[in-house]
């Protein structure tokens, strides 16, 4: 038996609160956890940290202005960002930017480990602190004028008697994002660039083996980009699915059935897409030794400094008892 619109609209909603919200609390957290692991001193000897650091800040800017937001929305019914024009576009200029500059981190990550197992002297001269922080600056530099014209095309438009939604008001905008953007920038050439130097950096890891010529810390960080790449691919392939898809039957006719399935297909695809923003601490963790052993030997000298506190309080305590008792006794 066929579900009903009002069943696939509550599933979808129902997705957005619970898997939604859980998937934000994940990834702010893992987020906050790449901050703290990657600015102490055994990580920060990589130039990739620069790049992990960058992109999980990138990440928790963008889990707030598009997950949070979204689940606000698609969940609870409550969009902040439909109830004035300045607010749907810099919520929308926020989004852009945050997905590409992370994006972008990703690929520069890439290619930082590609260039630092390379046998080539001269080009593992490219993974340093200082090309580093310049790839940063020109990085975050590209997507904050990227996104501009997100100020000028997004607006407030109508879908019903009451209802607004933000989002791209001028349709040559539309056509750009549509066509070129989102396949183009987005999907397509990040993953070629990303996947490409992730095969060249797995062979430059099997001829290192052999020689022994890589640092520890380098060769997990490696192994670590080469593994969220992996990641990163698969769960962009639904939601590209899904967007090519509603480009291709854009001006098609639709009843509220077919509308109704296509919104639960795009919660589904959407949500899948913010695994790219909450993956990175899982997929670290997994694949470092190092990372594990960190975290271990932190929740473990948390527990020895809460014990003393714990010992001493007891302690005091059946000394104050001792105390009274003995006042009894002399009494």
């Amino acid at each position: 038996m066929p579900l009903t619109i009002v069943q696939l609209d509550l599933i979808g909603r129902y997705l957005n609160i619970y898997l939604g919200s859980f998937m934000l609390i994940a990834g702010l957290l893992g987020s906050c956890i790449n901050l703290w692991l990657f600015t102490r001193h055994r990580f920060r000897k990589s130039p990739c940290s620069r790049f992990v650091i960058a992109s999980s800040l990138f990440d928790i800017l963008h889990l707030i202005v598009a997950l949070f937001l979204r689940v606000l929305a698609d969940g609870f019914g409550k969009d902040p960002a439909s109830s004035s024009v300045i607010g749907c576009r810099i919520r929308y200029y926020l989004i852009t930017f945050s997905a590409y500059a992370s994006l972008g981190c990703r690929c520069l990550a890439s290619f930082d480990r590609y260039a630092c197992t390379s046998r080539s002297i001269s080009f593992r001269e490219w993974s340093s602190f200082k090309i580093a922080y310049n790839f940063l600056i020109i990085n975050t530099f590209i997507w904050i004028c990227f996104a501009l014209p997100n100020f000028l095309y997004f607006n407030l438009v109508p879908i019903g008697p009451t209802r607004v939604t933000c989002t791209i008001a001028k349709k040559a905008y539309f056509d750009y994002f549509a066509y070129f953007v989102n396949p183009v920038l987005y999907f397509s050439l990040p993953l070629i660039i990303i996947i490409t130097l992730a095969i060249k950096t797995h062979k430059n890891l099997r001829l290192m083996n052999k020689t022994k010529r890589i640092k520890r810390l380098e060769r997990q960080m490696a192994s670590m980009i080469i593994l969220q790449a992996i990641t990163n691919s698969i769960s962009s392939i639904p939601y590209g699915i899904q967007f090519f898809y509603s480009v291709i039957t854009f001006t098609s006719e639709k009843d509220e059935y077919r509308r109704a399935q296509e919104n639960l297909f795009l919660q589904i695809t959407r949500l899948s897409y913010y695994i790219n923003f909450i993956s990175a601490f899982y997929i670290y963790y997994v694949s470092s030794k190092q990372i594990r052993s960190t975290i271990r030997r932190t929740i473990l000298r948390q527990k020895k400094l809460s014990t003393p506190s714990t010992s001493s309080s007891s302690s005091s305590k059946n000394q104050f008892n001792d105390k009274s008792t003995s006042r009894k006794s002399f009494k």
